[in-house]
């Protein structure tokens, strides 16, 4: 079974695909600057008993796994993110967003976290209310939509509270040892 990291990390960047000859596939592909992001689904992967083929092609990276039981675990969460995600406690709920920031989110003087699908912001938002006291607005940007985190005291306990590489490697890292 998936552990949430990787989960939000795949529901983000993932592919899938079945192959005509049967090849069941997941992967994450990263830009080469976001190699760490690899490296970690690489080592999610490992965790779960998998052999990953990891591997830089032009300027990205990949981690590839060749598996059925995690191709058919990945569609029935990718068809149904908010259930997964409804059923996780606060420390899996806070790893998920870690790994979907992790592959959907933006760094500037605030956190965006994109997705085309406005359940799972929504149930993030309001988890990250509740349980982290983080007030975050839901946008929609045509097809796309972002959950957007600016207020500095907001952006700190985010980054507290959450294990995402790219939000810690950022340069708002420093806020959250205010």
């Amino acid at each position: 079974m998936m552990k949430p990291y990787l989960v939000g990390l795949l529901f983000g960047d993932g592919t899938s695909y079945l192959a005509k000859n049967k090849a069941y596939s997941v992967w994450i592909d990263q830009h080469e600057r976001n190699s760490k992001i690899a490296e970690r689904a690489k080592l999610e992967f490992e965790g779960i008993g998998l052999k990953v083929h990891y591997y830089a092609y032009g300027n990205k990276v990949r981690a590839l796994v060749y598996s059925k039981k995690t191709y058919l675990e990945f569609l029935k969460i990718r068809a149904d993110p908010v259930k997964y995600f409804k059923k996780l406690g606060p420390r899996g709920k806070l790893e998920f967003i870690s790994g979907l920031f992790d592959a959907e989110g933006t760094v500037t003087d605030r956190l965006v976290l994109y997705n085309g699908h406005i359940g799972i912001l929504q149930e993030i938002q309001s988890f990250i209310a509740e349980k982290i006291n983080v007030t975050g607005h839901v946008y929609r940007y045509g097809k796309i939509c972002g959950l957007q985190i600016y207020k500095k005291d907001h952006i700190k306990a985010f980054i507290n509270k959450t294990n995402s590489i790219k939000v810690r490697s950022s340069r708002l890292k420093n806020l959250g040892d205010c």
